[in-house]
């Protein structure tokens, strides 16, 4: 048994997947399985109950899984305490979904970076659901999710909101304004990144949501956006997504009446998440000042 071993265990009882341990460690399942076989075996005991809808502890397991988190923890405040032995640059990870990562953040890290020149900042780009758990495995610091978490593990503070707007080519012709029972007739173009109109129309328009007539899904909201100013169809886009389009006229909005989208964005954070002072310095800079530095 080594540190790594525990780590992997570690991220096994976090995912609930052997696989997808694996998977994050860059290392084979069947090279995995066998690490874990043999501390089991040194153990004298089983700690993972294996079966096709994942990996549970057994009850050995959870005692494994206390002191191999302590066990890690120690570890890393003693790299942490060796580390501040001198002065050095350090690290700020933050993951965000696309449409904060390209259009909110870039002004207020602009701002962090002028404040804290030793700082060095990744931003990383994903889904919420990929959010929460990259800040769960602690790869890293804080996230941006659409919508609250739910994880007992994670603290949420939602930050700010963003309208989401129904928009159309400034050279198609397009009414001002229409009913939610008229949507059917306009050809969609749709992002599967905003889970908050699909969850608004469901609830809104209940057993008429299937008959929308959603041409193809996008991915990219970027894709989408251009697909809409190119007179494909019309799309639902956050508005910080698209403003400079809306006062160039590349795009047109359409009022939904009596309807409207906010997506609400949450900052995420580990509880108990061990970070250094530096960090935790910065982390709260962006807590207070981000309002009043989004792009």
């Amino acid at each position: 048994m080594n540190l790594e071993t525990l780590k992997l265990f570690l991220d096994i009882t976090t995912l609930k997947s052997i696989s997808k341990a694996a998977q994050k460690s860059h290392i084979t399942q069947s090279a995995l399985s066998q690490q874990l076989k043999s501390w089991e075996s040194s153990l004298g005991t089983e700690l993972l109950q294996r079966s096709n809808k994942g990996a549970k502890l057994t009850e050995a397991g959870e005692i494994a899984k206390k002191y191999a988190t302590q066990m890690c923890k120690l570890y890393e405040d003693m790299v942490t305490e060796i580390g501040q032995l001198k002065p050095t640059e350090y690290q700020l990870s933050i993951y965000a979904i696309p449409e904060v990562c390209n259009y909110a953040l870039p002004c207020t890290l602009f701002e962090v970076k002028r404040h804290f020149p030793q700082c060095n900042i990744k931003l990383n780009e994903a889904l919420s659901s990929q959010i929460e758990e990259h800040i769960l495995l602690e790869e890293g610091d804080i996230g941006f999710i659409s919508g609250s978490s739910s994880n007992p593990e994670i603290s949420s503070n939602q930050v700010f909101s963003d309208q989401v707007i129904l928009v159309t080519s400034s050279t198609k012709s397009s009414p001002d304004e229409i009913e939610i029972e008229e949507l059917h007739r306009y050809p969609l173009i749709w992002s599967t990144q905003l889970c908050c109109v699909q969850r608004t129309l469901a609830q809104t328009l209940v057993n008429d949501h299937a008959k929308l007539n959603i041409l193809y899904n996008l991915d990219s909201i970027e894709a989408v956006k251009l697909a809409a100013i190119k007179g494909h169809g019309a799309a639902f886009l956050p508005y910080m997504s698209i403003k400079k389009e809306l006062y160039s006229k590349q795009l047109k909005a359409i009022h939904i009446r009596d309807f409207q989208v906010y997506n609400e964005v949450h900052m995420i954070k580990k509880h108990n998440q061990k970070t250094n002072r530096d960090t935790k310095q910065l982390i709260r800079y962006i807590e207070q000042t981000l309002i009043d530095t989004l792009c």
